[in-house]
């Protein structure tokens, strides 16, 4: 988005966005954006909350009033209805129990995701079943596959061979690892969790989100600055860095 609004700019067109990640908006410098601090996919904050959502889009579009610049970024205030919500007593209906095995090729970590996958693979079936088809696909590899590449470049710091763009393979197969997992989680019966709920399970439960937690100083120290981008921008949500120390 931030490309597209330079583009317009440059033709006499005045360009406004929402920023979903703002360490890319920081290097990005689009001529004007709004960030927002809510999940991924949710620029306007929460389904069914028109007035709210009307809030967000309102304060884009003041941007364009604004005589300042020539770069813009203001940071929206707010959570997103439900957002902040305690969900600490939040459980699932029919809880996975994730075992950590001792010792498997590939490392203990990886195989407690794989045997995670396992456990979850009836989930997420009946999440295509539903809904036809599965939003994890973007990196071309399967689930296993991707979780794979994943635990090879933590313990080697080195791109996977045949990859001609490594970072973007990396990025989409950790992308896929989080849909994939949350698409088996929007399968339990019951009521469904919050996206805090829900990603705060995935980041601090489930063995996928302790494999991305190890990679992600991986990525920082990398020698490729395209791995070191994927990292710093696109890896690892703001609200979950607290995880980290």
């Amino acid at each position: 988005m931030g490309a597209i609004a330079h583009y317009l700019e440059a033709r006499g067109l005045p360009a406004t966005s929402i920023s979903l990640v703002r360490e890319n908006t920081v290097l990005i410098r689009p001529p004007r954006a709004l960030w927002v601090p809510f999940p991924l996919g949710r620029p306007f904050g929460a389904p069914h909350e028109p007035a709210f959502q009307a809030r967000v889009l309102h304060d884009a579009l003041a941007l364009l009033e604004r005589a300042d610049g020539p770069v813009i970024l203001q940071d929206f205030p707010d959570d997103a209805p439900g957002q902040s919500v305690d969900d600490s007593a939040a459980s699932l209906v029919c809880p996975v129990n994730f075992p950590r095995p001792a010792s498997a090729a590939g490392g203990p970590l990886l195989a407690r995701v794989l045997d995670e996958v396992a456990s979850l693979a009836p989930w997420h079936e009946v999440f295509v079943s539903a809904h036809g088809r599965s939003s994890a696909q973007v990196s071309g590899l399967g689930i296993e596959e991707a979780a794979r590449l994943i635990a090879a470049f933590k313990e080697t710091a080195e791109p996977a061979a045949g990859k001609a763009d490594f970072a973007l393979t990396l990025r989409n197969a950790a992308e896929d690892l989080r849909t994939w997992y949350m698409e088996a989680m929007a399968s339990q019966p019951g009521e469904a969790l919050s996206p805090v709920a829900a990603a705060d399970w995935f980041w601090g439960e489930a063995g996928a989100g302790e494999l991305l937690l190890s990679a992600y100083p991986v990525l920082l120290n990398s020698a490729d600055p395209r791995i070191r981008q994927v990292g710093l921008g696109q890896w690892l949500p703001r609200a979950q860095r607290h995880r980290l120390s």
